[in-house]
């Protein structure tokens, strides 16, 4: 119980870090690796890198940022795409689960008029029976058929309707590997 909230308070702690560092820190760094000027002093830095090749404490402090500027830049591509796919991720769910609600209100909508149909037939069927009894005529009813099951009828049968679908279909489609579901968990949309 006590590692549980130990865990526990650390988690949070590190989500409040996390949420602090990428609302008031990290702004700053991709502002300043992403704005023109910069881009191009240090693509320009090459130069003296090449023209001053003798001067050793100029090379290595020249270099020293360009290895710098590259982490940086590449682990601020890595956090964007890493942010970017989480969020593609949660739009396809919310577009997956409003299918799922659209589809479902249709086929019930499809079973209520399926339903008022039958029982239209059965009226009118009653109605041509008390006309047939006034007129002293023979009547036979017709064989009403049964309302088809609807969610049968969906080629991927009733486990479309299922409230796992969806699920399960992101876990035979996704390319599986530890650190994408790790990074899947990380981002999952928190119901509200």
């Amino acid at each position: 119980m006590r590692n549980a909230q130990k865990k526990e308070s650390s988690s949070a702690l590190l989500e409040k870090m996390n949420n602090f560092l990428d609302r008031y820190v990290l702004p700053w760094p991709v502002r300043f690796l992403t704005f023109r000027f910069v881009i191009l002093a240090t693509i320009a830095l090459l130069i003296p890198l090449i023209v001053f090749a003798s001067n050793t404490v100029m090379v290595l402090g020249i270099n020293s940022y360009l290895n710098t500027m590259s982490v940086a830049v590449s682990s601020i591509v890595l956090l964007y795409a890493t942010l970017s796919e989480a969020n593609q991720k949660q739009i396809a769910q919310m577009q997956e689960q409003r299918a799922q609600e659209d589809h479902t209100h249709v086929t019930e909508m499809h079973q209520i008029i399926l339903e008022t149909l039958s029982n239209q037939q059965q009226e009118i069927d009653a109605l041509k029976q008390m006309i047939a009894v006034m007129m002293d005529q023979p009547y036979t009813a017709r064989e009403s058929k049964p309302t088809p099951d609807l969610q049968a009828l969906h080629p991927r049968g009733e486990g479309r309707f299922s409230q796992k679908d969806l699920h399960n279909r992101y876990q035979d489609n996704l390319y599986q590997s530890d650190l994408a579901e790790a990074i899947r968990q990380d981002f999952t949309p928190e119901s509200h």
